[in-house]
């Protein structure tokens, strides 16, 4: 029992020994003030020329609701996302 005890004691202390410490600098903490969002990943968003096409025709022609939906190649909120176009 006694040796049971003692092996228990030696992995445990092997096991949390063994694992990297986290040291922080409180100085670079207090300096580096994070603004909402920052140190995320960028979603970077594009379309095709094929979708860029038929966005600026629907968009010029008025038919971002109606044909641009039709062809379904892009959606208009895709459009007005990333090119600014069939926002109305």
């Amino acid at each position: 029992m006694k040796k049971m005890v003692l092996v228990l004691v030696f992995l445990i202390t092997l096991v949390f020994g063994c694992q990297p410490q986290v040291q922080w600098d409180e100085t670079k903490l207090k300096n580096d003030v994070l603004q909402a969002g920052e140190g995320l990943p960028v979603e970077v968003r594009s379309l095709s020329d094929i979708q860029i096409a038929a966005c600026e025709t629907a968009d010029e022609a008025g038919t971002c609701d109606t044909r641009l939906a039709e062809i379904g190649i892009v959606l208009k909120e895709e459009c007005c996302e990333i090119l600014n176009k069939c926002c109305q």
